[in-house]
């Protein structure tokens, strides 16, 4: 008989009984499928969701819904030991997949690039390998320290396509990252994670050395089109008229799994050329 602990979950406010190391996970996150795989017990996860990309490997999982629903046929088929869940948008579908009787555990959003690394042990505590999530940790960590105020006192405008304009704000992981870059946005004191539909006034008077800008996952888009519209809306930036604009690849600094810290690295990179 397989050996089962016991667990509090302060989202659910309750315990929960999961097997010790559990062999049959599910993953409707992202960031939580990223870091089962750099755990390296990506053969014990048997579904994730339709936007699992990190690594592309994940893709060829069965796909057992997207942030909003869930193909319970499927997850009926499956028949996880364990399901993986952020908490935001996918607490609609926490209600339902408790209801039905699945062993779930909800982790929290972060709110800062610590919130990340918590995250990650929380995943080692619940799958049995929490030494790997702190060596993991330690070493995005270590990671991450090389970049403290690499970009001290540059100005950034950041802007990511989430069905419309939103920025970061105060209590949020990308700002939070921003600030230990020593990087200056226009939002650093909105306390609220994201800043939908920001003022274009506020962001003009700001004057942004560059602007960063992520676009929407799946989405087709140029350069030529994203530097016309941030103009139209906007205005005429110099950061615009000099193209001191950085466009991410999708869901980049949106993945708040272990490859933030890649993309974080990789932002500064750029950054740093425009300069």
């Amino acid at each position: 008989m397989m050996t089962k602990v016991k667990v509090f979950s302060e989202i659910l406010g309750s315990e929960i009984f999961i097997p010790e190391k559990p062999q049959r996970i599910v993953s409707i996150s992202p960031a939580l499928t990223e870091t089962v795989y750099r755990l390296g017990i990506e053969d014990r996860l048997v579904g994730v969701s339709a936007f699992c990309d990190k690594p592309p490997e994940a893709r060829e999982k069965p796909k057992v819904g997207s942030y909003y629903k869930v193909n319970f046929k499927l997850l009926e088929k499956l028949s996880p030991d364990l399901i993986l869940v952020t908490t935001g948008a996918q607490r609609s579908s926490i209600k339902e997949i408790v209801e039905k009787g699945y062993v779930v555990y909800p982790v929290p959003l972060p709110v800062s690039i610590y919130g990340i690394l918590e995250n990650i042990v929380i995943v080692g505590i619940l799958t049995g390998e929490y030494k790997k999530a702190s060596i993991l940790c330690r070493g995005l960590l270590e990671d991450f320290e090389k970049l403290m105020g690499t970009l001290d006192g540059i100005k950034i405008y950041y802007e990511i396509d989430l069905g419309g304009p939103v920025s970061a704000g105060a209590h949020s992981y990308i700002g939070d990252a921003f600030r230990y870059l020593g990087a200056l946005t226009p939002f650093e004191n909105e306390r609220t994670p994201w800043v939908i539909n920001p003022e274009p006034n506020k962001i003009k008077e700001f004057d942004p050395d560059i602007i960063v800008y992520e676009p929407k996952p799946f989405s087709k888009f140029s350069r030529e089109k994203i530097v016309n519209d941030l103009a139209k809306r906007i205005g005429n930036l110099e950061a615009l008229r000099n193209d001191k604009i950085i466009i991410l690849k999708p869901n980049s600094l949106a993945h708040y799994g272990p490859a933030f810290f890649n993309s974080l690295d990789a932002l500064v990179s750029e950054a740093r050329k425009l300069l």
